[in-house]
């Protein structure tokens, strides 16, 4: 892109100073209109100017991709792998094969396989573990929300025991007072 944009920033100038270069002064006479048949509009570069302005063009032009072209396409990995079966297992005609008789020597991604059993076991006794402690501390909140209850009840009820207890007291008064 660099090298790029600094070719494109050379060639521009060059490009504009030629096509000033070519077209005629204008005179001051105001009656005179300018006229120039080299160029039919000023945004565009002259006829002559083409050839030479697509080649700088497309070495300038940073809309392609970066990869260099070729006949073939790349070749991808997967055409890397030798041919052939994943894996070996021995095999008599006529019998099932075990899954615990594989090929001789290690089962493919045997400890891959472990480690993602033993990960999966982990989460999931950690997630038992995590919902009995919920449960638990739910159950704690629930016994002590009963309890408060329970106790504002008891409160309540001794409160109108002492308001019956006092106003029968102040009843006797009166009547011992009268």
């Amino acid at each position: 892109m660099g090298f790029a944009g600094a070719l494109r920033n050379i060639v521009r100038p060059l490009s504009v100073a030629s096509s000033r270069a070519l077209m005629p002064r204008i005179s001051t006479n105001a009656s005179m209109a300018p006229f120039c048949p080299a160029f039919p509009s000023p945004c565009k570069p002259p006829q002559w100017l083409h050839p030479l302005w697509n080649q700088f063009h497309s070495l300038t032009d940073t809309r392609f991709p970066k990869r260099r072209p070729s006949e073939k396409p790349r070749r991808k990995r997967a055409s890397l792998r030798p041919s052939g079966p994943y894996a070996w297992v021995q095999y008599t005609p006529g019998q099932p094969i075990l899954p615990n008789k594989p090929n001789e020597g290690s089962v493919k991604r045997r400890n891959e396989k472990k480690r993602m059993r033993q990960r999966r076991a982990f989460i999931l006794a950690e997630k038992k573990k995590r919902k009995a402690q919920l449960q638990e501390a739910n159950r704690k909140k629930n016994i002590q929300r009963v309890e408060r209850k329970m106790a504002a009840v008891a409160r309540e009820r001794e409160w109108a025991e002492r308001l019956a207890e006092l106003q029968r007291l102040e009843e006797e008064k009166k009547k011992s007072m009268a």
